[in-house]
C-alpha cells in the first residue's frame, strides 16, 4: 500500500459497544493528524439504506480503516437472540470486509482490556483480521495510547500536524540561514566590484538577523520531536545564539579593520554548523 499524504482514515465500531470511545478517538486523533482526516458513522444507518452508496461513504472514501474492538464487540447480539456479527447484514462486519477487499491498512484497537478474536470465532468473510497486529487503549493511559497509535498510522499515512510543522521549520530556517550567507556573500562581491570596503559592520551584522530568528524557532518547535531526537534542534537553536553572542563580543577585541570579517566568517560558520545539527535530527515526530 502506498503512502498518502492526505489519506482519511475511517472509524469502524459498533455503537452499542464503543460509541464513546469512538468520538473521543476521533477528537483525539483528529488533533494529531489535522482536521479533516478522521471521520465516523454518527448517526447510524438506517433500515433499507443502500450498501454501496453507505460503502462509499465511508470505507469507500477512506485510506485506512482503525476498528475499535471493546469487550462486547464478538458476542452481541440482536434482539432475536443471533449474533450480530453473524448477522449478513450486519454493517460492522460489511464495512470490515469491504476493507479487507480492498486492501486498505486496517488498525484493530483493543478497548479496555478486549482481547483480539481467534479465527474460528470470526465469520469467514472476516477471518484474515487476525493478520492484523491489535493496539490496546484504555482510559488511564488514553494520551499515550493514542500518540502511540497515530504513529503507527503516520508509517502508512504520513501528514501528521507535527509533520506539517517541521516540515515548515525545516523550510524556513533553511531558507533562512541560506539568505543569512548569501547575503553577506553578495555584499563582499557588491562593494569589492564598487571599490568599498569588503564590509561595512552594519552589513556584516545583518547575516544574524536570520540565524538569531531561526535560533529561536528551533527551541521553541523542539517539542514536536521525538526525545530522542531534540538534543539535535536544541544543538542548533544553541549554536545560533549563543555563537551570535560570542562573535559580537568577539568584535570588541578585533582591530577595527577585521570587525566585519569576523562577523562575516562568524556568521558562515554558524549557519552551516545550525543546518547540520538541525538535519541530523532527521525530523521525527514524537
Amino acid at each position: 500500500m502506498n503512502s498518502k499524504t492526505s489519506g482519511k482514515i475511517f472509524i469502524n465500531y459498533r455503537r452499542g459497544d464503543t460509541r464513546g470511545e469512538a468520538g473521543r478517538l476521533m477528537d483525539s486523533l483528529t488533533a494529531y493528524l489535522g482536521e479533516g482526516r478522521v471521520f465516523r458513522d454518527i448517526e447510524g444507518i438506517e433500515g433499507g439504506a443502500d450498501f454501496e452508496q453507505v460503502l462509499h461513504d465511508s470505507v469507500g472514501s477512506a485510506d485506512a480503516l482503525i476498528i475499535l474492538i471493546g469487550p462486547q464487540w464478538l458476542t452481541i447480539t440482536d434482539d432475536d437472540g443471533q449474533r450480530r456479527l453473524d448477522d449478513p447484514d450486519d454493517w460492522v462486519a460489511k464495512e470490515i470486509s469491504s476493507a479487507l477487499d480492498k486492501g486498505l491498512p486496517i488498525f484493530p484497537v483493543l478497548v479496555e482490556n478486549a482481547q483480539m478474536p481467534h479465527a474460528d470465532e470470526l465469520p469467514d468473510a472476516l477471518k484474515p483480521l487476525v493478520r492484523f497486529n491489535a493496539i490496546s487503549i484504555s482510559d488511564y493511559r488514553w494520551s499515550f495510547d493514542v500518540t502511540r497509535l497515530a504513529k503507527i498510522i503516520a508509517f502508512d499515512l504520513p501528514g501528521s500536524v507535527a509533520e506539517q510543522q517541521l516540515n515548515l521549520i525545516r523550510n524556513v530556517v533553511n531558507l533562512s540561514l541560506l539568505i543569512s550567507m548569501l547575503l553577506t556573500t553578495a555584499l563582499v562581491v557588491w562593494n569589492a566590484r564598487s571599490q568599498l570596503p569588503l564590509l561595512e559592520l552594519w552589513q556584516s551584522g545583518l547575516s544574524f538577523v536570520p540565524i538569531v530568528g531561526s535560533s529561536v524557532l528551533l527551541l521553541v518547535f523542539a517539542r514536536l520531536l521525538d526525545k530522542s531526537k531534540r538534543i539535535y534542534f536544541y544543538l542548533s537553536g544553541l549554536t545560533g545564539l549563543i555563537g551570535s553572542l560570542l562573535f559580537y563580543v568577539l568584535v570588541f577585541f578585533a582591530p577595527e579593520s577585521d570587525e566585519p570579517l569576523v562577523l562575516y566568517f562568524g556568521s558562515t560558520a554558524l549557519s552551516g554548523l545550525m543546518f547540520v545539527f538541525m538535519n541530523y535530527s532527521g525530523f521525527k515526530v514524537r
